[in-house]
């Protein structure tokens, strides 16, 4: 490679260096990465790859033990601090997972806010950020604060300010952990404009295989090694081994099917659609009592290429204990559904407690007694099939002074879609 925009030479990193906790994070890396370039760090968590990138972006570089951390011909190890600061600030520029939108900042001061770093006037910092969140589509947000908006939304004006300084390199740090898979695609489809577009250099972080559709090149990490370099794997050459599951799969119309489709949907949210039919596909058997836990776990832990999702083993095991509390509910709720053949009129308050308690479980606010009433008439007009599953959302959603229960956008849609997993065989 001709002259690489960035380049690490025998680089060697330890936390708590000299300390009994000493952890040897990075392992004699040496890499290159071509100017315009599209590259991903991929592997479990822990293996190293989010230290790499904070040596790229010049947060962690003061730290290095060993090793040249080369970007564009100079070695950020031997900047000075305030060197390092002018590098971070228009050098590179970096998305994170969680957002860290400053709570108490409009939308659009966010973004304004790494040019007021480099001294440019309050006027020209709005104007500029406005250009960037009409780019992608949050104009008619720009006086509204984070937690107003969507996971999605707040994921699009973190990487308008990521821009901000108009930095050649963009480091994404596991950017699509928090989205839903339509707003995971989306910020795909921004990252991939934006390095055939505009030409800048994109270095993503991830351990979710379906996140590399475009990527160009891939470094595999482990336990803190470079273990492979390889051009990213298309889509295109899995299909087969979806379109053979396909064929095994029951009807699309079954019960176990409508539930599993609800409930992939929730569990891979941020996945591909390729990886949720994969889901999907398992779960319905899994559901139906066709494979048992074991192998429904193997099955997520298997490797993307080989016919499974890629999970790391313990997100594996923690949507299968979410597909046996699903499968309990069921039952529950079909005990239910024949005890109202029966009698009609039956009270349903003590059953619609427990539903609220199993739709809320990882809920961290408290609702007041006004809320609980609500909800819990919500929940029995769903369950009685009186209001639709989108009404339902909605009467979650609405605020309390409009008769809702006023939760937000997020607790309302999981509360949803857990809901409609454990109706969809009795609808």
């Amino acid at each position: 490679m001709s002259n690489p925009l960035v380049k690490l030479e025998g680089v060697n990193f330890y936390y708590n260096r000299g300390k009994p906790s000493e952890m040897h994070a990075l392992k004699d890396i040496n890499i290159e990465i071509e100017r315009g370039g599209y590259v991903a760090f991929f592997g479990p968590s822990g293996c190293g790859k989010t230290t790499l990138t904070y040596l790229i972006g010049g947060i962690e570089t003061e730290n290095a033990d060993e090793g040249h951390i080369i970007v564009n011909g100079r070695d950020l190890r031997g900047l000075s601090k305030k060197e390092l600061a002018v590098y971070r600030q228009v050098g590179v520029g970096i998305i994170f997972q969680q957002f860290n939108l400053l709570p108490s900042l409009s939308v659009v001061d966010n973004v304004a806010l790494p040019m007021a770093f480099l001294g440019v006037n309050p006027e020209r910092r709005k104007e500029e950020a406005m250009k960037l969140l009409e780019r992608f589509g949050m104009g008619q947000y720009a006086d509204r604060f984070p937690a107003e908006l969507s996971g999605g939304q707040q994921q699009r004006v973190s990487i308008a300010r990521a821009l901000a300084n108009n930095p050649p390199i963009i480091i994404a740090d596991e950017p699509l952990g928090n989205l839903d898979s339509e707003n995971a695609n989306k910020a795909l489809e921004i990252l991939k404009e934006l390095n055939e577009k505009d030409g800048r250099t994109i270095i993503m972080v991830t351990h979710e295989a379906w996140s590399l559709r475009d990527a160009k090149t891939i470094f595999h990490l482990k336990d803190g090694e470079v273990t492979k370099k390889e051009d990213s794997q298309k889509l295109e050459e899995i299909k087969p081994i979806t379109a053979h599951l396909v064929k095994e799969s029951h009807p699309a119309i079954s019960p176990e099917h409508l539930a599993a489709k609800a409930l992939s949907s929730m569990l891979l949210r941020g996945f591909s659609g390729e990886e949720i039919s994969r889901l999907e596909l398992f779960l319905a058997k899994r559901l139906s009592g066709e494979i048992d836990t074991p192998t429904f776990i193997d099955f997520l832990d298997s490797p993307f290429k080989e016919g499974g999702v890629g999970l790391w083993k313990q997100r594996a095991q923690k949507i299968a204990r979410t597909a046996e509390d699903i499968v309990e509910e069921r039952k529950h709720i079909h005990d239910i559904y024949l005890e109202l053949e029966k009698f009609p009129e039956t009270p349903l308050y003590e059953e619609v407690a427990k539903i609220r308690a199993w739709l809320l479980e990882d809920y961290q606010g408290t609702l007041s007694d006004i809320q609980i009433v609500r909800f819990d008439e919500a929940v029995e007009d769903r369950f009685r099939n009186i209001i639709s599953p989108d009404n339902f959302k909605k009467v979650l959603e609405l605020p309390r002074s409009q008769y809702g229960v006023g939760l937000a956008p997020h607790t309302s849609r999981t509360a949803s879609e857990r809901l409609e997993t454990i109706l969809s065989a009795e609808k």
